[in-house]
């Protein structure tokens, strides 16, 4: 997850996107009151439910807040309408989902997945139909080469490895072990790690995969200690990595621990909050608390849901209004146009932080570090960081 400059000049954002929503903005009166269709795929139920659901309300906050205009949103340039799927974390389950939504639905653009492997197996169904899928959370490096309707709000592991990799060359970490899912993920991120800790002749010494869903990895962990690691590195989700760390624990094992972004989630620390202390993982840099879009987000995710937001909620968000204000930049609803506009979103103030979208569609941003202090995911800053 590039870090944000206060002083970059914000040619899209609030502004755009209120432009998006207001009649005084269009050329074209005919273009007046239409219809967004935006469908979205995401597991709402399985091992990635609770980043799914995530992701879900920031987008279903965001398209209320697009539709709450005066008058009721009957003088706006778009209202948005939101068809809801549940990919189960699984990629047959995703490609029926996104196939139903084009077919059936007629949507223009789709949000999804947060999991890579759904997201590749419905990228090409994506380019055929012509239909723009945006993910809000995938980060496998696949995904830069999946195609030209295929973007991402999330950064590519390239970026999340090279933040892990940078942390273990300054702590000195030479004999790396690596446990991880086996799946496009885990492989991605494994495969990327490797190359990047060869910068500072580092070797991964042991990797051990594990299948999606397993409830076992005591095996994982113990031949992975037997190859004396100075570190071990996860690469797993949020139910993968409770499991880990308990069973962690249990074995006796003893080694510093990093991991990345899907590490944050509380189920992680409730299932070994002693293991889970001192763990340091990658997270995309978040833009400053009291930045203006991030503020107007998390005061109405509060008010609209009761809690604060969870992890990947801002990424939906974002990932909705990006393609409302791609829609409004290039004045028509099928997904060749709302392309069209994604290529000249520059500076889009978004809750996650700026956004920007390379030539692949990936978006450029900047791994931070965080790490559980106190059964809590704070910041790493200065010298703890290094």
């Amino acid at each position: 997850m590039t870090a944000r400059s206060l002083a970059a000049t914000r040619v899209v954002g609030v502004g755009l996107v209120s432009c998006v929503l207001a009649a005084s903005c269009v050329k074209n009166p005919a273009s007046r009151g239409r219809e967004l269709r935006v469908g979205v795929v995401l597991p709402l139920t399985g091992d990635l439910a609770a980043y799914g659901s995530n992701a879900r309300d920031g987008i279903e906050l965001a398209a209320e807040q697009l539709n709450d205009t005066p008058g009721g949103g009957s003088d706006s340039v778009l209202r948005i309408r939101l068809f809801v799927e549940d990919s189960k974390g699984e990629p047959a389950s995703a490609v029926s989902a996104f196939r139903k939504l084009v077919s059936l639905d007629n949507v223009t653009c789709v949000i999804g997945d947060v999991g890579s492997s759904p997201t590749l197996a419905m990228a090409p169904i994506a380019n055929e139909a012509k239909v723009v899928l945006m993910s809000p959370a995938a980060s496998a490096p696949a995904i830069s080469q999946a195609g030209p309707f295929v973007f991402r709000v999330w950064p590519s592991d390239v970026f999340e490895a090279a933040g892990v990799a940078a942390y273990l060359g300054r702590r000195g970490y030479h004999r790396i072990a690596v446990v991880y899912v086996n799946n496009d993920y885990g492989q991605a991120m494994l495969g990327a790690l490797r190359l990047k800790v060869q910068e500072f002749g580092a070797t991964v010494i042991a990797a051990e995969a594990f299948d999606q869903n397993s409830t076992d990895m005591r095996t994982q962990l113990t031949k992975a200690r037997s190859s004396h690691p100075d570190v071990l590195v996860l690469f797993s989700y949020p139910k993968d990595s409770a499991i880990i760390l308990r069973q962690f624990g249990e074995l006796g094992l003893r080694a510093p621990i990093v991991a990345t972004s899907s590490f944050e989630d509380p189920q992680v620390i409730s299932a070994a909050p002693r293991i889970a202390e001192g763990v340091v993982f990658t997270s995309p840099m978040a833009p400053s608390a009291s930045d203006s879009a991030v503020s107007r987000f998390r005061h109405s995710y509060q008010d609209k849901y009761k809690r604060a937001p969870g992890l990947v909620a801002d990424y939906g968000y974002d990932a909705l209004r990006v393609l409302a204000a791609a829609a409004g930049l290039s004045k028509g609803m099928d997904g060749e146009h709302i392309r069209s506009g994604l290529a000249q979103i520059k500076n889009f103030d978004g809750a996650s932080g700026l956004i920007n979208f390379d030539a692949n569609g990936d978006v450029i941003r900047q791994a931070g570090l965080k790490v559980v202090r106190n059964g809590s995911f704070v910041w790493l800053t200065g010298v703890e960081s290094q």
